[in-house]
């Protein structure tokens, strides 16, 4: 690992420290700058160019944008809609100027962060600026290239900056590519990968080295983030996520998506565990709050219990509870639900986050209404998943979090119990060929599907590994279709001899019998993720709880109704 690697990723910790780099995305959220459809500059804090219902941080809010050669401020007001929140111009901008801004967000763990932001409003490429600004700290110039393409360079105090990393993101959000800047502080984005209306580069700079103060605070390094937007002219593309969204949907696969009948979950959640024991679904813990927002009030530690057996005359029913957790497992075994890892929350509500893996594995016993305890996991783990394969319990996946800001522990272990010997010990199994959380696991065919998921380097995807038990080894599968993002929160469960996943974008998938590709049998819509989606017959599954980025929690359960066997 160079050491650029290694202080970049010391920054990034340090953004999961202060809330930035949350526990359910290891996408940075920064400031982006852009102007509206009536000319106004608008100002948002979150993960991409599209993400822009995030809250706006304080200090980030004390931004002062200016505009053009004479740097004249404009004056913004705070937006909070169900669309956008954050910072709007009062008044139309220059069309022909760039926008620019920076602000220093504070101090942690002895490291300065700061974010820069611009803006070019001008619709014709030939008319941006072409040479520095003064006494800019850290910047782009961004110029046509003859290919089609765009050319970054990018300067700190005048002087280009060598081996920096650059990503450009389409207005939706999506990572198109990545490169490094040369000896001169360029990179050369191709024309593919420009799209047409808004684009956006990020820049991270890191320096390990850099000692000061602020507020009569010491630093010992500093950590710089940059986002520039820019537009490229043409007839607007539609967002990938809405452009033909029954693509690749099998029009004879018979199988529909319709209300399941049953009582509205009793409180809104995601990240939660849920399985079904017998004739009973449960559900216990899941994040409760707003998106991005972590404490203990926004946990849930209760388990709820519905039974599928009285159908739509069924209530829900609070069952002994436990610990405040969300990005848990809960698995079937039998007529017990058992409950494996999650993190908790320690903070109040407003606090900085501290957020803590847990290892407790616990057995619900419905008979007696009691949580028996169980041989805990070998190491702290959140964000996982589990399933159970011949009276054996397999945990794949996650992370641990200790609540400090530069200690996130990707697991590279995998392990399974015995259930059905009261003295067992987890084992390990082959270690598998990823590390990645917010997966989800199914058993199917005798083998363990692991599905999507956030890796710790090259974001989130659509990848399949396959664990045979037998050979006590590891096979890649055929990946989930859509993007990257759409393997990111979904679910997984075999029903009626065929194995499901439901995803992000709202489809859902059967793999081919064969396992060798997936068909796309139903839409969900709206879709969501960080859900859960169980079987009640050999030709139905229920779709629970979760979120959609645009709506919000669910609380209503829907069927996807198969084809009988």
């Amino acid at each position: 690992m160079t050491q650029a690697h290694t202080l970049l990723q010391r920054g990034i910790r340090t953004l999961v420290a202060l809330g930035i780099l949350t526990a359910t995305s290891v996408q940075a959220h920064m400031p982006w700058l852009a102007s509206d459809d009536q000319g106004h500059a608008i100002l948002w804090f979150g993960e991409s160019p599209d993400d822009r219902t995030y809250h706006m941080p304080k200090n980030v809010a004390a931004i002062e944008l200016q505009q053009g050669e004479s740097k004249s401020a404009l004056k913004t007001r705070s937006v909070d809609s169900d669309s956008f929140v954050g910072m709007q111009s009062t008044s139309g901008i220059d069309a022909g100027q760039e926008v620019f801004g920076t602000v220093t967000y504070g101090l942690y763990h002895g490291t300065k962060l700061t974010y820069h932001v611009e803006h070019l409003p001008q619709q014709d490429s030939t008319s941006w600026p072409t040479s520095a600004r003064s006494d800019a700290p850290l910047q782009t110039i961004i110029s046509p290239s003859p290919a089609g393409g765009v050319i970054v360079t990018v300067l700190q105090n005048g002087e280009p900056l060598q081996g920096i990393d650059v990503k450009l993101f389409c207005e939706d959000g999506h990572e198109e590519a990545a490169l490094k800047t040369d000896a001169t502080g360029l990179v050369t984005f191709d024309a593919k990968d420009v799209e047409t209306g808004l684009n956006a580069v990020l820049v991270s700079v890191t320096d390990g080295n850099a000692q000061g103060e602020l507020n009569g605070e010491a630093y010992q390094s500093t950590s710089d983030f940059l986002t520039a937007t820019f537009f490229k002219a043409g007839k607007t593309k539609k967002k990938k996520m809405k452009t033909d969204q029954n693509a690749g949907l099998d029009p004879n696969s018979g199988a529909s998506v319709v209300p399941s009948g049953l009582a509205d979950l009793p409180e809104e959640l995601t990240s939660f565990g849920a399985a079904i024991a017998g004739k009973t679904l449960y559900v216990y813990g899941g994040h409760t709050g707003d998106a991005h927002s972590y404490s203990k009030a926004e946990q849930s530690d209760r388990l709820w219990s519905l039974d599928l057996g009285a159908g739509k005359a069924a209530k829900w029913q609070e069952r002994p509870g436990g610990p405040t957790l969300q990005g848990l497992a809960l698995v079937a075994h039998g007529q017990h639900v058992i409950r494996i890892g999650g993190f908790t929350a320690v903070n109040e509500l407003g606090e900085e986050h501290q957020l803590v893996s847990q290892s407790s594995v616990v057995r619900f016993d419905p008979a007696t209404d009691q949580w028996t305890e169980m041989p805990s996991l070998p190491e702290p783990r959140s964000s996982l998943d589990a399933a159970v394969l011949d009276d054996t319990l397999y945990v794949f996946g996650g992370w641990q979090l200790d609540g400090k800001s530069d200690n996130s522990q990707w697991h590279t272990t995998a392990w399974s119990l015995d259930l059905a010997d009261d003295s067992a010990k987890w084992e390990p199994v082959a270690t598998p060929p990823f590390q990645r959380r917010a997966i989800s696991v199914a058993a199917h065919n005798g083998k363990l599907f692991v599905v999507g998921g956030m890796q710790e380097k090259g974001g989130p995807t659509t990848r399949v590994d396959v664990y045979d038990p037998a050979k006590d080894a590891w096979s890649e599968g055929p990946s989930v279709p859509g993007s990257g993002m759409s393997g990111f929160g979904s679910s997984s469960f075999a029903c009626g001899g065929h194995l499901y996943v439901s995803t992000m974008d709202g489809f859902v998938h059967q793999l081919n019998s064969d396992a060798s590709g997936w068909s796309t049998v139903a839409k969900i819509d709206p879709a969501r993720f960080f859900h859960r989606m169980l079987p009640i017959s050999d030709h139905e599954l229920v779709v629970i709880g979760g979120a959609n980025m645009e709506i919000g929690k669910f609380t209503q359960i829907e069927t996807i109704r198969l084809p009988k066997p």
